[in-house]
């Protein structure tokens, strides 16, 4: 009978190596990954098969096996779409990973249409979530939204738009304004990147960019994005001025002016530039009390005028503007409580 050979202490010890230290860190990683995130929730059957999917697909991506790896990721999709847990993020990886293969085999058109369905999913979830005041919840999404739409090269600006617009919505309601800002940022050069360059919706986004950046204190750039809202409104003023426009976007842009001057009347005040606060004020007075008469005109357009003109000891200028605001309070005793300027900070 054959002497048995003695295993070798080497391998003996590197065999409790990865029993005792290896395996057990594998099956956390792959069967219990909330028992080293807490905020990992506790996987189920159905997540412990969808991942065995999504890493045999992987695996089948490193060695270059893209067909392979492609049947795969299109098994996880159609496993996500039936489960009942992480239905949501489960479909947003095994899509992601999809497209991926897709772009890797060359199949361009496949990895359109896999994005456009992530994109899709992405904002019918943030919009369901929004629809019932859940403004948190549906953040994630619109960004999930946001970040696939980048990837698309059909319909690019209109998907990327509908996320952005969704997504700063959802901000505002939750007056998440440091947030707010670069997403304001970035639907301004989505409209710069579009072939219409006389969209009211340039200037607008603008001045709703001015009204964050004041409430963070920035007046700086709050000025800053008013003078480009007015540049935008002029842009679209003189365009459509040129000929009939049924849609009166001439009269809108100016009209949008006129308040961006009342605006930045208020926002030189808050950076202490007196002068310009000043004379804006007057431009604002005389512009928007030819439209609808005194009341007309913002109460912190009076208030700035008196304020600035006291400020630069302009006698004549605290005279006149205390006399309008005196005949603003006596014939209309509620105009400051109705009167307001959208934009920028009031005037403390």
């Amino acid at each position: 009978m054959p002497e048995k050979k003695r295993v070798s202490p080497w391998l003996r010890g590197t065999l409790y190596v990865v029993a005792i230290l290896v395996l057990p860190a594998f099956i956390i990683q792959t069967i219990r990954t909330d028992a080293i995130d807490p905020k990992q929730p506790r996987p189920t059957l159905q997540t412990f098969r969808f991942s065995s999917i999504v890493r045999t697909g992987a695996f089948y991506g490193r060695l270059h096996w893209r067909d392979s790896a492609i049947a795969k990721f299109q098994e996880a999709e159609l496993f996500a779409e039936q489960m009942s847990d992480r239905r949501y993020e489960s479909l947003q990886e095994a899509r992601s990973q999809l497209a991926e293969s897709y772009l890797s085999a060359g199949q361009t058109a496949e990895a359109e249409q896999t994005y456009a369905r992530i994109v899709k999913s992405s904002m019918d979830a943030g919009d369901s979530l929004r629809l019932k005041n859940q403004f948190e919840k549906a953040v994630p999404m619109y960004r999930d939204a946001e970040k696939f739409a980048q990837k698309l090269t059909i319909a690019k600006g209109e998907s990327l738009l509908s996320a952005q617009r969704s997504l700063a919505g959802c901000l505002l309601a939750l007056k998440r304004n440091a947030e707010l800002e670069p997403v304001y940022t970035r639907i301004i050069a989505t409209l710069q990147d579009q072939a219409d360059p006389y969209n009211l919706e340039l200037g607008n986004y603008y001045q709703a960019l001015a009204m964050v950046r004041s409430d963070l204190v920035d007046f700086a750039g709050a000025e800053e994005a008013l003078l480009q809202a007015a540049e935008a409104y002029d842009s679209v003023a003189a365009h459509f001025s040129a000929s009939y426009d049924s849609s009166g976007r001439d009269l809108q842009a100016k009209s949008q002016k006129d308040f961006i001057t009342a605006s930045l009347a208020i926002c030189y005040f808050n950076e202490k530039k007196m002068n310009l606060a000043l004379s804006a004020a007057e431009d604002a007075f005389q512009n928007l009390s030819r439209r609808a008469g005194p009341r007309g005109v913002p109460i912190g357009v009076y208030t700035v005028g008196l304020q600035a003109a006291t400020a630069v000891n302009n006698h004549d200028q605290v005279q006149l503007w205390q006399k309008r605001l005196d005949e603003l309070t006596s014939n209309h005793p509620r105009a400051a409580e109705e009167s307001a300027i959208p934009g920028v900070a009031h005037v403390p």
